[in-house]
């Protein structure tokens, strides 16, 4: 192992082949690209993604950061009290909360997974109205413990997690309401769009009048409080292209065989590494559990004096490394109250408070310690081999002998 590199490029077929092509050909042939109703697009979509997440209801919107604000306009989040939500997430999925009317507050993760920890979540439940809990890097939040640690309602931002089942049972129907994004980087693409889950026929119809059209809202409310809406809704236009979810339904039909690849992939990676020795913890899915695919987070489990440096030298030895998301709760707009104000006028009279480095320690442990890579969804081994002795040679150059 003198000096070696990924020679190989990164495995990938198009993200968009002849399937989904055809559908969107199928659909300006009909000319219908806009679906104010529950359309044949939006339908089949929908009854697909109640079927993946085993739920009595799915409704489409036009990102994944809209589902998240109407699943907490649905299930009550509230300017009294906070949602209990975790640092390690994309920034959408805390300003939702600021959109739904009340505020984050932020809770450490576990020490050996990327998630919300249920410790934390208890510690802290009086304060909160519900929990936000992201399934990080497609690794499935441990649902029985958050739902043991509170009866507060639970969201399940499933953003990273299409296909992810915890302990028998489809991620986005463990909570009150789950929310997958269909950006285009995730698993299951419309370009842009998102899905709500939920069983629950209050939810679904209180997440139908935030940003559907009246025709719809006419067709389904059927709750007397929620009826006087009909006519109207929020008009937040929250709505679904019909070429978004033509695309994402043919993309969920290729969705296990490329997860099959990807935990094939995985499987190739890990043996290598462990020949090698290399000082990596993986993260913890648990019995009759199956993860997502957005990223695969690996714990180095000896001290990294440079974070910055392990990953250039990654990139540079060519391991496919995902970028980490920044640490937002650091940002001017999580630590000045008045300017987040300027978006979200209520804030300036709650309770919120900007998070410390101390509250976190789980956080800023894995900040320094956690690489993420991306695995193919395609066979291939001998990529992995590749990948395998480059991070290892790079783990033992500046890591172990830091």
């Amino acid at each position: 192992m003198s000096n070696p590199k990924v020679t190989l490029p990164f495995p990938r077929e198009p993200k968009y082949g002849r399937a989904e092509k055809d559908a969107v050909l199928k659909l300006l042939d009909d000319g219908h690209l806009s679906e104010i109703n529950r359309g044949p697009a939006t339908n089949a979509l929908e009854a697909a993604f109640a079927r993946l997440a085993g739920t009595r209801h799915a409704l489409s919107f036009n990102s994944g950061t809209a589902s998240l604000h109407a699943a907490l306009h649905a299930i009550g989040a509230n300017p009294e009290a906070g949602v209990a939500v975790s640092p390690m997430t994309w920034i959408s999925a805390i300003t939702a909360v600021f959109q739904a009317g009340s505020y984050p507050v932020f809770c450490d993760i576990e020490p050996d997974s990327p998630n919300i920890a249920a410790t934390a979540v208890a510690q802290i439940a009086d304060q909160c109205s519900a929990v936000l809990a992201t399934h990080t890097w497609g690794i499935p939040a441990r649902m029985d413990r958050l739902t043991k640690a509170t009866d507060l309602p639970i969201v399940e931002d499933c953003s990273h997690a299409h296909g992810a089942v915890y302990q028998g049972r489809a991620v986005g129907s463990w909570g009150a309401a789950g929310c997958f994004s269909l950006q285009e980087s995730k698993s299951v693409s419309g370009g842009e769009g998102g899905v709500l889950t939920t069983s629950d026929r209050e939810i679904y119809e209180r997440a139908l009048t935030l940003g559907h059209h009246p025709a719809r809202l006419a067709a389904e409310l059927t709750l007397p409080g929620l009826k006087p809406l009909a006519a109207t809704g929020a008009a937040y236009k929250y709505r679904m292209p019909a070429l978004s979810a033509v695309i994402a339904r043919r993309q969920l039909r290729s969705l296990p065989d490329r997860m099959l690849a990807a935990e094939q992939n995985l499987s190739t990676l890990r043996k290598a590494l462990e020949e090698y020795d290399a000082p990596v913890a993986w993260p913890g899915i648990g019995e009759l559990s199956v993860r997502g695919w957005y990223g695969t987070p690996l714990t180095i489990n000896v001290r990294v004096p440079d974070p910055k440096t392990l990953h250039e030298k990654c990139r540079a030895a060519g391991v496919p490394l995902r970028a980490q998301y920044e640490d937002w709760t650091q940002t001017p707009l999580l630590q000045r109250p008045d300017l987040a104000a300027r978006y979200w006028p209520r804030l300036a009279d709650s309770p919120y408070q900007p998070p410390t480095r101390d509250e976190l320690p789980n956080y800023y442990k894995a900040l320094r310690q956690m690489i993420v890579l991306k695995v193919p969804q395609i066979p291939a081994a001998d990529y992995m081999e590749q990948v395998a002795e480059a991070l290892a040679v790079v783990l033992m150059r500046t890591v172990l002998t830091a």
